[in-house]
């Protein structure tokens, strides 16, 4: 068994259950009999007698380590008996063990990558014995690779001091160093050690919160890092910019890299309304945190525009208005509402009416009756929002009814 040197295994199958098995174990070096297993040293561990696993159940104790040629005779019920030569092998040696690894820290820093890493070798002798392995070669692995090699004292104990750079499994591993007895490969358990990263963020700033549809925006960064002194300028950095409505809708605006003070600056047009997201790279740096940052949102307004208003008194007496409104930019509103305003004196304007418009072939049509007898002039007026701009018609002068 792989895991426990000292105990021998021998899989048997037949018509009739098996009755007897011996094992007889030869040594490669001498070419002799070192020892004789009896059917009574052996207990079924898996299957049936017809078809089992059978397992020494106390470990072997040989007079020496080593490797061992494994001969085996067995006998079933009906009388059958086999004898297979070299039926397998038995590797008869010390197994390096490790006890729980001790280090002295359980983080790095920029300024302090230095752990200390202390432990005990011991060895598994296949009797089940465990000792330990004095002035024995213990390598020292970090991210899995040997950092270190140092010997064991008279105790077993090793220490080692190893740098690291990034965050890294820690490891001592035992392989084969020549020595006496002959010990097989064995490794501690890993034991992880992180990074305590620098903070960082983004100052940002945008020029303007509004614009109208092609118009630019310019973007305004300050990247810093956190010291001891507080929040200094983070200088040649680089990283990259998206801008769109939410996260998982955005366009590429582009790469930076900081200057001396730590700031950039972009200029981008957005087709549509929406806030810069930025991401700093420190993937060269493990000790910089990936800061990201956000703006304010910026509300594109597309154009919006009157192509036809009038106004007349109807012949009851009420004032008709009507007219077509346009979104020249490719895109319109879910709902287009329209208010019609008055005004005595075409200075002060009042709203009177509120219609929604909808697409009539040549653009969309609203209109509107007024219960109105005095003269005055009224105008049709949409109202800006997040996504379009405001439109106001010309005004049309309605004489007062008689």
């Amino acid at each position: 068994m792989s895991s426990d040197l000292g105990i021998l295994q021998v899989g048997a199958r037949s018509g009739a259950d098996v009755e007897n098995i011996t094992a007889r174990l030869i040594s490669y070096a001498t070419q002799t009999e070192v020892a004789e297993v009896g059917f009574d040293d052996f207990r079924l561990v898996s299957g049936t007698r017809q078809d089992g696993v059978w397992h020494t159940e106390k470990p072997l104790d040989l007079p020496e380590l080593g490797s061992y040629r494994v001969d085996v005779d067995v006998t079933d019920a009906d009388g059958d008996h086999v004898r297979k030569q070299s039926a397998g092998d038995l590797a008869y040696y010390v197994v390096a063990h490790f006890g729980e690894l001790d280090v002295d820290r359980g983080s790095i820093d920029r300024e302090h990558r230095a752990v200390r890493v202390e432990g005990t070798l011991f060895g598994r002798w296949p009797t089940r014995e465990v000792k330990p392995l004095a002035t024995r070669k213990v390598d020292i692995d970090v991210d899995y690779w040997t950092e270190a090699t140092v010997s064991t004292d008279g105790s077993g104990r090793f220490s080692a001091s190893v740098r690291l750079d990034h965050a890294s499994p820690v490891q001592a591993v035992f392989r084969s160093d020549g020595g006496t007895p002959t010990v097989l490969y064995g490794e501690s358990e890993p034991v992880q050690i992180g990074v305590d990263q620098i903070p960082t963020r983004f100052e940002a700033t945008v020029s303007e919160t509004d614009v109208d549809f092609g118009g630019s925006v310019t973007l305004n960064v300050t990247v810093e890092q956190k010291t001891a002194e507080g929040w200094v300028p983070l200088a040649e950095r680089s990283g990259g910019v998206l801008f769109g409505p939410n996260d998982s809708m955005t366009d590429t605006v582009g790469r930076f890299t900081t200057a001396a003070d730590g700031t950039f600056t972009m200029e981008y047009t957005p087709w549509q309304g929406g806030y810069f997201q930025l991401g700093l790279d420190t993937e060269d740096d493990p000790f910089l945190q990936a800061a990201t940052g956000t703006t304010s949102t910026v509300h594109v307004h597309r154009a919006s525009k009157f192509t036809a208003f009038t106004a007349g008194r109807s012949d009851n007496g009420q004032v008709h208005t009507e007219g077509l409104i346009d979104f020249p930019d490719g895109w319109s509103p879910a709902e287009i509402l329209v208010d019609i305003q008055y005004s005595p004196d075409g200075t002060g304007w009042t709203t009177v009416a509120t219609d929604e418009a909808f697409w009539g072939g040549d653009g969309y049509e609203f209109a509107a009756e007024i219960d109105r007898s005095t003269s005055g002039s009224y105008r049709a007026v949409f109202a800006r929002d997040n996504n379009f701009q405001a439109a106001t018609s010309h005004s049309v002068f309605v004489e007062g009814s008689a």
